[in-house]
């Protein structure tokens, strides 16, 4: 019997077809140069040098994008990443935010040196990984004129070149913790007036170089700052030139500023329209109490104080504001140390202190922390009688507070109401 014999299988028509180009099969490698830079651009430094592995194509785009951002932690490994980046890719880098522990800032000039070459950066934000270590930065920084955003934690700031010409583009200005050399205050002066495009301004516990017992006097000069942080337990002089694009302040000064008129001071902020101040540190260095203000708050809609009512000097500030901010909207009072009343300042008293449009368009009362104090149910029961336009009085009491809610709140959900919409709303315990 003759052998079986395999028959060949008819080769199919996807065998006999040209294979397609690799373009078709990868989409990717067909699109322009500049739609690539455009995609690595929108990635993390880490995501775009990961690209690598897509195709040999993309191995080393990364390299040649025109700008990178470069934004890590600290350690060994960020070291290593900066040096690394630095020195395989040549485009300018737009954002550098960086966490450096001791090894990485043995590094910091050299890469300043670098950065600088390459015209500096737009946005920079350095910071020690240890609180309680402090950065020494190269002078190199004052010649960055791209800069629009620049938060700085925890360092030294050298002095000025003489041939500083400012920041022309400069948009956000955050310094904490921040230590300056003697007279730092025209230092600081200088810089903001020659960022002309200053939006948003934090100083937050600087430290400036003493200079004996002269007492420097500058001024906050910025005309296009809308918001505007202060934090400081020490007094450098603080002064506001005019600020008409002022949006919002937060002002927590640990002392009244001292030996000047606090009135003045606040007066530089009269076109605010959303203010936060601290007012329950007790007036120092005999400093009169803040009765009355040179000028009228006219755009100032929301006002939150944190303050207490067991003195007379924070209760006279409140009142003083409320009858300098004719159109306030919003009123919030978080209650600080106000644990044992000293004076008492019943109804009567509060109501002494009253006048003729004060609170015509307050229509709500926030209070956070209280201690069911007798000169805070005072306060608000005079709220209560007199805001005709009052919708919520709305109330937490302290975390740690011992007095029972249910007699007080009871007090004010029957007391009598200038405005019939009046709602009390208890929120229990502060958060």
């Amino acid at each position: 019997m003759a052998p079986h014999r395999l028959r060949k299988k008819p080769p199919s028509p996807d065998a006999t077809a040209t294979p397609a180009p690799a373009v078709a099969s990868y989409p990717l490698l067909s699109l322009p140069p500049e739609v690539v830079d455009e995609i690595l651009t929108r990635l993390s430094l880490r995501d775009a040098v990961r690209t690598s592995a897509l195709s040999r194509a993309w191995r080393r785009r990364w390299e040649s994008l025109p700008s990178i951002d470069i934004d890590i932690g600290y350690g060994k490994q960020a070291l290593w990443t900066v040096d690394c980046v630095l020195s395989r890719c040549s485009g300018r880098v737009r954002r550098f935010h960086t966490c450096l522990d001791e090894l990485s800032t043995r590094r910091l000039d050299d890469w300043f040196l670098v950065l600088s070459r390459r015209g500096g950066v737009e946005d920079l934000d350095l910071r020690p990984d240890q609180p309680y270590k402090f950065l020494s930065l190269h002078s190199t920084i004052f010649s960055w004129r791209r800069l629009i955003s620049i938060d700085l934690f925890a360092c030294h700031i050298p002095p000025l070149p003489q041939d500083f010409v400012g920041f022309p583009d400069l948009k956000v200005l955050s310094l904490g913790k921040v230590k300056l050399q003697r007279n730092g205050e025209y230092q600081l002066q200088e810089i903001i007036e020659t960022s002309p495009f200053l939006e948003k301004l934090t100083l937050s516990e600087l430290y400036i170089g003493e200079d004996g017992d002269d007492f420097i006097e500058w001024e906050i000069k910025a005309p296009n700052l809308r918001y505007i942080t202060i934090c400081s337990n020490m007094d450098y002089g603080w002064n506001f030139a005019e600020l008409p694009c002022l949006h919002s302040a937060v002002i927590d000064l640990w002392e009244y500023v001292g030996h000047r008129d606090f009135a003045k001071f606040l007066a530089g902020l009269v076109q605010a329209r959303k203010l936060n101040l601290c007012m329950y540190y007790a007036p120092v260095n005999g400093i009169k109490i803040l009765e009355t203000l040179p000028c009228t708050f006219q755009n100032l809609k929301v006002l939150k104080l944190f303050m207490h009512f067991c003195e007379l000097a924070p209760i006279f500030s409140l009142f003083c504001f409320l009858k300098s901010a004719p159109n306030l909207v919003k009123l919030k009072i978080k209650i600080c140390d106000g644990e044992e009343q000293k004076i008492e300042a019943n109804w009567e008293f509060l109501n002494a202190q009253w006048a003729d449009g004060m609170c015509d368009n307050l229509q709500i009362l926030k209070m956070t922390g209280i201690n069911w104090l007798p000169n805070e149910m005072s306060f608000m029961k005079l709220m209560l009688s007199k805001a005709r336009l009052l919708h919520t009085l709305s109330i937490s009491h302290a975390y740690d507070c011992s007095v029972s809610h249910v007699g007080p709140l009871h007090e004010l959900v029957t007391y009598g109401r200038a405005s019939a919409q009046a709602q009390i709303l208890f929120q229990g315990k502060e958060t």
